[in-house]
């Protein structure tokens, strides 16, 4: 109950001075990153957590703590996934309790695709696997998380083994869905706040990354000239995001440009060129495409989804 009364004074407080649920107002979250942190200073997910309650992902509760060893339940689960992607538009979700606190976000969610193959249970405390099934929903418009999760090579993989070999969910030790001891992809305890921190952390970090990445993309793909078998453009220069050029020859060769600036290059015996918009010093792409026509035209097609 104590969850719940919070909870539904920050909706009620937001609701009275904007109108609106916990997204939509900075001054509640604001205001409680002031108080005196005390649980979790040590912290093995204190960079999580900081970074949860300062992007309105998460919350600390009116003593200033976060409480990062405490339980979540499905509600919580579906609010920050809402605040990571977001999310502002939403659908009527059947069999939601009426008047509960957080009808807009499973509103949100529910548009959103997340809640696909979910039974609406908002107090349920979550396991690690209930919340992988949500998180791995989550993930699908961004990186076709499900649509892969059904294919014959991982169907049969538990949903904490898929979201945690794709780096989206903390790893720990534990137990398999059929209780067979596992080092790292452990489906059967509860799913603490501190995790969750971790998993909001990665989805808002890709969310925010993609919609600047295509922006980076689309500057290095409006300048592109291809002409008598040579391509000339520029390559944006960012604080945050670095954009390769791997261009295959014919044969065994393949060059690689990733400085900013102008540049001008022959695509005469190239059969394809790849672009990769990454976070700098990251590996996976947050955008990612493939021109396969060269040296005859600039068609192209998105990869990462």
């Amino acid at each position: 109950m104590k969850r719940k009364s919070f909870f539904l004074a920050i909706v009620l407080a937001v609701a009275t001075a904007a109108g609106g649920g916990v997204g939509e107002s900075s001054t509640v979250f604001a205001a409680q990153t002031n108080q005196a942190v005390k649980d979790y200073q040590n912290h093995v997910h204190k960079a999580d957590i900081e970074y949860a309650v300062k992007n309105q992902l998460m919350w600390l509760f009116p003593d200033g703590n976060f409480r990062p060893d405490h339980t979540i339940t499905q509600a919580d689960l579906v609010v920050g996934i809402a605040q990571a992607k977001g999310l502002t538009q939403g659908v009527l979700v059947p069999n939601l309790p009426v008047g509960h606190w957080a009808k807009t976000y499973y509103e949100r969610v529910m548009k959103d695709g997340t809640l696909s193959n979910v039974q609406i249970d908002p107090n349920k405390i979550l396991t690690r696997e209930d919340a992988a099934l949500l998180l791995v929903n989550a993930w699908e418009n961004l990186r076709n998380t499900r649509t892969d999760k059904e294919t014959e090579r991982n169907k049969n993989r538990s949903q904490v083994h898929y979201i945690v070999s794709n780096g989206f969910m903390i790893g720990k030790s534990g137990k398999f869905p059929n209780g067979v001891l596992t080092g790292k992809f452990d489906s059967k305890s509860l799913m603490t706040r501190g995790e969750l921190a971790f998993s909001l952390h990665m989805l808002h970090l890709d969310t925010v990354g993609i919609k600047e990445s295509e922006k980076v993309y689309s500057q290095f793909r409006n300048s592109l000239k291809l002409s008598n078998g040579k391509l000339s453009g520029v390559i944006p220069s960012s604080e945050k995001y670095s954009l390769d050029i791997t261009l295959y020859i014919n044969g065994p060769k393949i060059e690689d440009y990733s400085k900013p600036g102008v540049f001008t290059f022959s695509v005469a015996q190239a059969y394809k060129m790849e672009i990769r918009v990454v976070y700098k010093g990251k590996a996976m792409p947050q955008a990612l495409y493939q021109y396969t026509n060269l040296p005859n035209s600039l068609e192209h097609e998105n990869l990462r989804r």
